[in-house]
């Protein structure tokens, strides 16, 4: 993922789930949305995902991109790019395009990568 695509990103953020907050239940928006508490449930969006460094996610992710500094235990499915940067850890399988993992992330896992908006065995 490109400096220019995370900076985008933050940039187009309209949906916070605070550092407080604990959501049980689904998200489903065509927003990008940036979670910095808890979220036990599944997370769907035809934009981006932003993951806070102390967020924790017990769910599957499904977005166009999502950048991932907190945890996540469970599937993350972005064909624009997933991003895991250092500290975070991702316990779940990826299908995306690009994956970026930063020194000091932790993935537990597996990857699978789309060709021309498919997946490749």
């Amino acid at each position: 993922m490109t400096k220019k695509n995370s900076k985008s990103l933050l940039d187009s953020v309209e949906t916070l789930i605070g550092t407080n907050a604990m959501v049980e239940g689904d998200i489903k928006t065509d927003r990008t949305v940036r979670i910095d508490g808890k979220i036990k449930g599944n997370i769907e969006t035809t934009a981006g995902v932003l993951i806070g460094a102390d967020a924790v996610i017990e769910g599957n992710i499904k977005a166009e991109i999502v950048m991932i500094g907190g945890t996540i235990k469970g599937n993350v499915t972005a064909p624009e790019g997933i991003e895991i940067l250092p500290k975070a850890k991702m316990l779940g399988d990826i299908k995306t395009n690009i994956l970026t993992i930063a020194e000091g992330a932790a993935f537990e896992g597996k990857s699978e990568l789309f060709k021309n908006g498919e997946e490749t065995k």
